[in-house]
């Protein structure tokens, strides 16, 4: 079963089981973990993305900062062949832009997403997302947001740790098909203006 269709599962139980008078519940949670990130006006995180074509499977790590528009500047920093390149995506269109050297990968999703827009997605979905379901698994919360660009259901699937209230990894699924992953660390809340 899919990590798509387990958060679902996960969020009915979580319905039947985990709602006692005075908990938080897991949308809570997500809900605190939202306001937390828009007070700051932005976040700063290191991510480590993998997008699987299928047959084929990249994996490469950039140092990200959002600001309160939603835009993420990004650095590629590994693998070496590609460290130090340098980009924006804008938060109102999600337009990718290169300072330099422009790095290509094919697009995902019937060409609707490249895969240097993962963590501005995971980010936007932080922000401003539908959350459709939030449960917990194997002790972390989880949620689930769903965003359709042209027609193509997209959703993406955010693990926080509920101790920090901040997320350490997300998949970005096309149809129920995880074609993007992000693990994330060294998340800090930050103005946005930094």
């Amino acid at each position: 079963m899919g990590k798509c269709k387990v958060l679902i599962l996960l969020s009915l139980l979580g319905l039947f089981f985990g709602c006692t008078r005075g908990e938080k519940t897991p949308l809570d949670e997500a809900l605190a973990f939202r306001t937390a990130l828009q007070n700051a006006g932005g976040c700063a995180f290191l991510a480590e993305v993998t997008a699987d074509y299928g047959d084929e499977v990249y994996t490469f790590c950039l140092s990200c900062d959002t600001d309160p528009t939603g835009t993420l500047d990004f650095t590629v920093t590994a693998p070496e062949s590609i460290a130090g390149i340098t980009g924006t995506v804008a938060g109102e269109t999600g337009n990718l832009t290169f300072q330099d050297t422009v790095l290509s990968f094919s697009a995902l999703a019937d060409g609707q997403l490249s895969p240097l827009s993962a963590a501005y997605t995971a980010a936007q979905s932080w922000r401003s997302g539908y959350i459709t379901t939030c449960g917990v698994e194997d002790g972390q919360l989880v949620m689930q947001v769903d965003a359709t660009y042209d027609d193509n259901p997209i959703s993406t699937e955010t693990w926080l740790d509920r101790e920090k209230g901040i997320p350490i990894f997300a998949e970005i699924c096309y149809n129920g098909w995880r074609m993007l992953s992000v693990t994330i660390s060294d998340f800090q809340y930050t103005s946005g203006n930094d």
